[in-house]
């Protein structure tokens, strides 16, 4: 468990399992104990003992269900650990005491019965527990660990080759306990990998590769979902269309790598002018570029584009050939500013902001036209 997503669905793993294993305690302990009072052991003794059970699985069923439906917080999710850790050790211990506390009442075969119980309910905590394995030895070892004690202490030939059986049996539940939590992280790492594959490939899909802008495809994707948006909504919504004059001059003389940069150099500039949280800034091919712009009045709108007309007037990075033909670079810009109440459709506010953009070409290059759809 290293990063805090791979902690929050460890954790949901852990109380899910947990939830649904803590009813087969309750039956398992409902079983054994009319076992045991029929066998005459003190129906006062083990009343108070399978309390004991169902009320602190009760609290640990109350825990993990609240867990679920409420999450844990980072800062939290060590002492929620903790306290998971404690309820399952708390838990472990009791069944651990039923083997003494009905001890001095059973015959060889009940006793053996108990401990084949112990032995069972270990090996099914692995699918529920092991996902977190200081929570499974709390578990496990205040069950396991009296049992080998006791046999060990007796000094009898038959007793301790059963508490060596039982000790070999808990070192094979560890391995496999272990086995099953390496194998649950390798998923929990291959599914994240796998999400940030997903993540990054869905990223390369509608973004630019160039400028880091998004691309045409999110365009046509992003601007009916904005456009219906502003209407729904009723705020105004401006579509920005921007193309490089001259830009095959760069290409031919200086080349397409240094064309590229300045493409690169465009697309910089419109990052740092439009800012706002509402401007979406696309390439969407070649030297074209666009910018849909929500709920900003027409006047800001045209006074950004004027300052960014002639963005490389005042470069003094390139030499003295290459600043001759940047200084040719300029930028034509077409805006559709769209009413909400506009009956105009998406197809033709796109068509509108191209014709803008072809106008401002026409009228000289250089140039904003404003195009209104009322």
């Amino acid at each position: 468990m290293t990063s805090s997503k791979h902690y929050k669905e460890s954790m949901t793993l852990l109380v899910e399992g947990s939830l649904r294993a803590i009813p087969f305690n309750i039956i398992l302990a409902t079983l054994l104990a009319i076992d045991l009072v029929y066998n005459n052991v003190p129906a006062l003794i083990i009343g108070a003992w399978i309390f004991g059970i169902v009320f602190i699985s009760m609290v640990r069923s109350l825990f993990c269900w609240k867990i679920i439906k409420w999450g844990v917080e980072q800062n939290k999710i060590q002492s929620t650990l903790l306290k998971f850790f404690f309820l399952t050790f708390v838990m472990g211990s009791m069944w651990g005491a039923c083997y003494f506390i009905t001890l001095p009442y059973l015959n060889d075969l009940h006793e053996f019965i108990i401990i084949l119980v112990f032995g069972g309910m270990c090996a099914g905590a692995i699918a529920s527990l092991s996902v977190y394995l200081p929570a499974y030895y709390a578990y496990v070892f205040p069950m396991l660990i009296p049992v080998i004690v006791y046999n060990y202490a007796l000094l009898d030939l038959d007793r301790t080759i059963l508490a060596t059986m039982f000790l070999i049996f808990i070192a094979m539940l560890i391995i496999s306990a272990k086995i099953n939590n390496k194998l649950l992280n390798q998923n929990f790492r291959l599914f994240n990998e796998k999400e940030l594959l997903i993540s990054e490939l869905k990223v390369m899909t509608i973004t630019d590769s160039l400028t880091g802008l998004y691309n045409r495809r999110y365009f046509d994707t992003l601007f009916p979902q904005e456009f219906n948006r502003a209407r729904r909504n009723q705020y105004f919504l401006s579509l920005v269309s921007i193309d490089a004059d001259n830009f095959k001059l760069i290409n031919d003389n200086l080349g397409h790598p240094f064309g590229d940069k300045v493409l690169i150099s465009i697309a910089d500039l419109l990052k740092k002018i439009f800012r706002r949280s509402n401007d979406i800034l696309f390439r969407l091919g070649g030297d074209e570029f666009a910018i849909i712009i929500a709920n900003q009045p027409i006047k800001d709108t045209i006074s950004i584009c004027q300052a960014i007309k002639n963005p490389f007037k005042t470069e003094n990075n390139y030499g003295s050939n290459e600043q001759l033909l940047m200084s040719h670079v300029t930028l034509s810009i077409g805006i559709v500013y769209i009413h909400f109440e506009s009956s105009a459709s998406i197809e033709y506010a796109i068509t509108a902001a191209d014709k803008a953009l072809y106008q401002a070409k026409k009228n000289g290059k250089n140039q904003i036209v404003v195009k209104k759809l009322l």
